[in-house]
């Protein structure tokens, strides 16, 4: 049967301190230490531009994959690819427009916050 305290059986090796039975002296109270938190980036403030710049890009994107795959549907505008391809033009213009619209919201929010 193996030893919990010598798990690879090595035993007490000759000229070794045994510490297996170590001894604190009376009234030792040993105490908790803290453990390390690792590094706490501090908070940075909220990037209201750089946000609304991504969500307009995020916008013409949704868009932009709304009208490619209106291409592959023959139901929508009919199984000419040239009527797909026009018809879905005005969906398309529409998510330009609102991307437009909240890039430049980004620019503004921009601006006013290099100024302050």
């Amino acid at each position: 049967m193996s030893n919990p305290q010598d798990p690879y059986g090595q035993g007490q090796q000759p000229g070794q301190p045994d510490y297996s039975q170590q001894q604190y002296p009376q009234g030792y109270q040993q105490y908790p230490q803290p453990g390390y938190q690792g590094y706490v980036a501090p908070k940075k403030a909220l990037d209201l531009a750089k946000l609304v710049t991504i969500a307009a890009w995020v916008v013409l994107g949704l868009y932009a994959v709304s009208y490619l795959y209106s291409l592959t549907q023959d139901e929508e505008f009919g199984p000419d690819f040239a009527d797909r391809f026009f018809g879905g033009m005005p969906e398309l213009g529409t998510g330009m427009v609102w991307a437009g619209i909240l890039l430049a919201v980004g620019v503004w929010l921009g601006k006013q916050q290099a100024s302050d």
